[in-house]
């Protein structure tokens, strides 16, 4: 698979306006150093580094929506299970791990305890 990403206008102003914002939550909390660093285009994962990509088989409770079921089950392929921040529509903040981590325990205690005695959908559209 390849991916191109980019940082477009909007998300660039966005960026700088909360660094802004940041710096000044951070002076009146009183440091004494700062060192503001916007983001800029293109972008350049070797000097940001801690991105975390989300989506492409997003979760959800439809499946003219969303790719996947409450237990990242496939609505299209039963025996299909998608662990990870696939599942998520975007990122709901910083480092998703322990998210991440909570959905595939949840996706492979529904395998184990229900799938594999059943198999076939674990939710009914």
């Amino acid at each position: 698979m390849r991916i191109t990403m980019d940082l477009k206008e909007n998300e660039i102003k966005q960026n700088k306006f909360l660094t802004d914002k940041f710096a000044e939550i951070i002076k009146a909390m009183g440091a004494e150093k700062l060192a503001v660093q916007y983001r800029t285009a293109p972008y350049d994962i070797t000097t940001y580094q801690t991105t975390h990509l989300n989506g492409g088989a997003v979760m959800g409770s439809d499946p003219k929506t969303s790719v996947l079921n409450k237990y990242l089950q496939s609505w299209d392929v039963p025996n299909l299970f998608v662990m990870g921040a696939s599942a998520f529509p975007q990122n709901a903040g910083y480092n998703p791990t322990l998210t991440v981590g909570a959905l595939a325990y949840w996706s492979a205690a529904a395998i184990r305890n229900q799938y594999l005695k059943n198999p076939g959908r674990l939710v009914d559209a």
